[in-house]
């Protein structure tokens, strides 16, 4: 799949984006009214990812965030317990993003198709959902003791999910997975390089399509030759 038909596809966009977000934690946002509820997230998440990449999150207050959403605290609050909720929605919703390609990837028998599947899907939807997953990346460490161990499971599922594929691909018999470890590490080491250090791709000629088939190119290249 290339990249306009996955965006067209990708049902985490817009205003779906706060509303799955609204059904995700609405035991925690005291206002019960949707509509209300996802125009404020909107502004609240809007305003964090602007407020964050000039200064971080850590130093941002609520005051700012009221500020530069134009909400009253009270606004805030009828969305949000506190700051920290903030950086946990963010991590649920990379984790459901991820989880959701990963398992759909899976679905497949075919297990070439699969690993292409993930490896693209995340490097595609980061793109998508930017902000997002460059907030994880660098703010974890914002989040509770808990939640950031359950940040680390997305990066875990990825790659021990790749590393069983790419094992299966290679034919590998010997239940010997180190290399295969080693080559999912790279392969999701590639899916970052291109959300984080964004600036080095955005005005070039190399585009999202190109760089996900090289991509796999370098996957399939490091996997041992067979005799």
């Amino acid at each position: 799949m290339q990249f306009e038909d996955f965006k067209a596809k990708f049902p985490y966009r817009g205003k779906s984006v706060y509303s799955r977000l609204f059904a995700l934690h609405c035991k925690n946002i005291k206002t019960k009214k949707e509509k209300f509820a996802v125009n404020n997230l909107e502004k609240i998440f809007r305003a964090t990812f602007k407020i964050s990449s000039k200064i971080g999150f850590h130093e941002m207050s609520l005051r700012e965030l009221c500020r530069e959403t134009e909400l009253s605290m009270g606004g805030i609050y009828s969305c949000i317990e506190s700051k920290e909720m903030i950086a946990i929605m963010i991590k649920d919703m990379v984790k459901m993003v991820s989880s959701n390609i990963v398992d759909n990837a899976l679905q497949h028998k075919d297990k070439k198709h699969a690993m292409e599947e993930i490896v693209t899907h995340h490097i595609f939807a980061a793109e998508l959902l930017h902000p997002w997953f460059y907030f994880l990346y660098f703010e974890t460490r914002s989040l509770p003791s808990v939640h950031q161990k359950d940040s680390k499971t997305i990066e875990l599922k990825i790659t021990s999910t790749l590393e069983s594929l790419l094992s299966k691909i290679d034919g590998n018999h010997n239940n010997d997975n180190k290399k295969y470890r080693f080559i999912a590490t790279m392969a999701l080491a590639m899916v970052q390089e291109h959300y984080l250090k964004y600036w080095k791709y955005k005005d070039t000629s190399l585009t999202i399509d190109d760089y996900a088939d090289e991509t796999l190119k370098l996957i399939y290249a490091s996997l041992p030759q067979r005799g």
